[in-house]
């Protein structure tokens, strides 16, 4: 998580904003393991209320990549007088 903390504070200082906070979210991949996992069972009933869009593929999309999913919550400041 180290590296990717590193890569934020680097693209928010490209940008010309200031990081505030950052919230690292170690459990946020196993709460979308979870969802999708619940989701899946459901994807006929889903296709046929949403239309075989990418709502209705999401779970089979994204679940595998959860894996080496990284997640942080991140607060950033534009700094006064940034236009």
């Amino acid at each position: 998580m180290r590296g990717l903390r590193a890569s934020v504070v680097e693209q928010a200082r490209a940008a010309g904003l200031t990081v505030e906070y950052i919230d690292e979210r170690p459990d946020d991949s196993a709460m979308w393991r979870r969802f999708y996992r619940l989701w899946q069972p459901h994807g006929a009933e889903l296709r046929r209320e949403l239309g075989d869009d990418q709502a209705a593929r999401e779970a089979g999309l994204v679940l595998p990549r959860l894996a080496t999913r990284e997640a942080l919550a991140v607060t950033l400041r534009r700094p006064s007088g940034g236009g």
